[in-house]
């Protein structure tokens, strides 16, 4: 198979198998709410607050609170936490029954769209509730993978990868090359610089129009302005950082193309050195807006994996597009002192961007994939092992180079080896731009950790009765049928400080009754323990699907007793 089908075998894998699976993204994922998913409140809430996995894009988000018949209740504008990852929306009063919560955000970290809703719904006064309760699972969805999203920042990888590795061939293997007096007495020597300049400049036009369109496609097509998205977006703020890096390049390249045609191609050295240190600048800042930086645990290692597997590939995939593009010259007999030296340091600086590459890449893979239940059971688990599969015979291809063909263009008749190897390079270079594709869709893509991590938050539900406030806790989040820890803390209802069970001799017990209220079960509180308003109990007690009743009773010494009815739904198992 020749480099081509290659490519095309992946375009095609791009464009037509992807978006008709259906994939979808969603990656700023749920964290909790409240009201909690699938709750039942004792009383109504004044506010519906959502919890997401990353910051949202100003001007984003939305909540869309409506009860049974599907009027809206809430009016007024959603608000955002001081870290932008909590949106919030107060509500008018209103009374018992069911109510569906629908949500949406664009993420600030990568620009994608997520939307949920969840359900909850209100008791009556007295404590009862009969209505049927459906829960939404809490699923995060997004819009489906976009191929105009993925060829751009394909688009981007590829562009920023040749720029920086055609400056380093450039600036490291070419102009050292010239040392040598055949090889600076040569034709191909000043006939192969201005072709190494003018790849790097057409890189750095595509890698500029990559940038500009997911500026708009983040800004114009996303809800948001760019005034609004350049203040508080990382992943706006790197586009169009990227974008101004791109410019440059490109203006820079150009010009040291046009010098490199008329005077010497040292004359162009310093250009071609500040390109360098722009196309790192540009990997750089890049990193800071991928999902690798939004644990804040791991901001710091996250950025600098990202960044140091992205300089691996961009020093090699980008050291051979070049290659390739010189390689008619590098063919002609003349020129086998110019390729015996310029492919045989860029075969040295291709062992270490390896390193570089399986180093950024084995931590990624911890951030990101995080087990191998994840690698095997996700897609962007299989899209990872894809790309591993393309590196696998790059690097053997690669290593043949290095060991076999090298050593070759050092011997009396290097023509045919230094051919052999520029063939090798276009399949190689092939091989990597069909990781840079995947690379694009694994951007575009939810990281395994992220779904995995989407579990709910703590299921709490709180009621007010007389001077106290009861605060019950249930762990693990209810579900299905199994053995759950019940807490229940006590609080004063007017200062919200810990009520002293211990002085005042509180003594409590719980009733779970299944629907239909058959076979209830009573079970006593454990406490009061430290700080002295804390009972719970570990009941197996919610044994059915169906929505249960708990009925909490506190007896003490001083003022009346307290009862107190909460509801749980419970799905049927499996």
């Amino acid at each position: 198979m020749n480099g081509k089908a290659v490519l095309l075998a992946l375009l095609f894998a791009l464009t037509v198998v992807f978006p008709a699976s259906g994939m979808a993204t969603a990656h700023a994922q749920y964290v909790t709410s409240s009201p909690a998913d699938c709750s039942i409140q004792p009383s109504p809430p004044t506010q519906v607050t959502v919890t997401v996995s990353e910051a949202v894009q100003p001007g984003t988000a939305s909540i869309r609170v409506t009860n049974a018949a599907g009027a809206r209740l809430n009016v007024t504008p959603v608000s955002l936490s001081p870290d932008g990852r909590t949106l919030s929306v107060g509500l008018p009063p209103n009374g018992p029954g069911i109510y569906t919560v629908n949500w949406t955000v664009v993420s600030a970290l990568d620009g994608h769209f997520t939307r949920s809703s969840f359900t909850y719904a209100v008791q009556n006064q007295d404590g009862t509730f009969q209505q049927i309760l459906l829960c939404s699972g809490l699923a995060a969805t997004g819009a489906t993978v976009s191929p105009v999203e993925v060829a751009l920042r394909f688009l981007g990888f590829l562009g920023v990868a040749v720029v920086l590795g055609v400056a380093v061939l450039g600036n490291f293997m070419w102009l050292p090359a010239g040392r040598d007096p055949n090889v600076l007495a040569s034709r191909a020597y000043g006939l192969g610089f201005p072709v190494l300049l003018n790849v790097g400049r057409i890189a750095a036009f595509a890698f500029a129009v990559s940038m500009a369109g997911l500026f708009a496609l983040s800004t114009g097509f996303e809800g948001t302005s760019a005034a609004e998205g350049l203040l508080a977006s990382p992943y706006v703020q790197s586009a169009a950082a990227r974008l101004a890096i791109a410019g440059i390049l490109f203006v820079l390249l150009s010009w040291a193309f046009a010098q490199s045609r008329k005077e010497k191609p040292a004359q162009s050295a310093w250009t071609v050195q500040i390109c360098i240190g722009l196309a790192l600048l540009a990997i750089l800042v890049g990193s800071v807006a991928t999902h690798a930086a939004a644990a804040p645990a791991f901001a710091v290692i996250g950025i600098a994996a990202d960044a140091a597997h992205l300089v691996g590939v961009s020093l090699w995939v980008g050291g051979l597009a070049g290659i390739v593009g010189v390689r008619r010259i590098l063919r002609e007999p003349e020129a086998a002192p110019l390729a015996r030296i310029v492919l045989g340091r860029f075969s040295r600086l291709a062992g270490y961007a390896v390193a570089l590459v399986l180093t950024g890449g084995f931590v990624l893979s911890l951030l990101l994939v995080g087990s191998w239940e994840a690698l095997l059971g996700s897609s962007y688990g299989w899209v990872v092992l894809g790309k591993v599969a393309l590196f696998t015979p790059m690097i053997a291809l690669g290593a043949f180079n290095r060991y076999r063909l090298i050593p070759k263009t050092a011997e009396a008749s290097p023509v045919k080896a230094v051919r052999r190897l520029v063939e090798n390079v276009r399949f190689e270079t092939a091989l990597g731009v069909a990781v840079l594709v995947l690379a694009g869709l694994l951007t575009s893509m939810t990281p395994a950790t992220s779904l995995a991590g989407g579990s709910p938050g703590p299921f709490a539900l709180d009621a007010v009765v007389d001077d106290l406030r009861i605060n019950l806790l249930v762990f693990p989040y209810p579900t299905t049928p199994r053995e759950y820890t019940v807490t229940i803390q006590l609080y004063n209802a007017t200062t919200g400080a810990p009520y002293d069970a211990v002085q005042s001799d509180t003594r409590g017990n719980i009733t779970f009754v299944p629907a239909g209220g058959s076979n209830p079960t009573t079970e006593t509180l454990m406490g009061p323990h430290p700080p002295g308003n804390h009972f719970f109990v570990i009941t197996s007690a919610l044994s059915q699907p169906g929505v249960w009743r708990l009925e909490t009773a506190f007896t003490r010494v001083i003022g009346p007793e307290i009862r107190a009815t909460f509801h749980i739904s419970i799905r049927a198992g499996g």
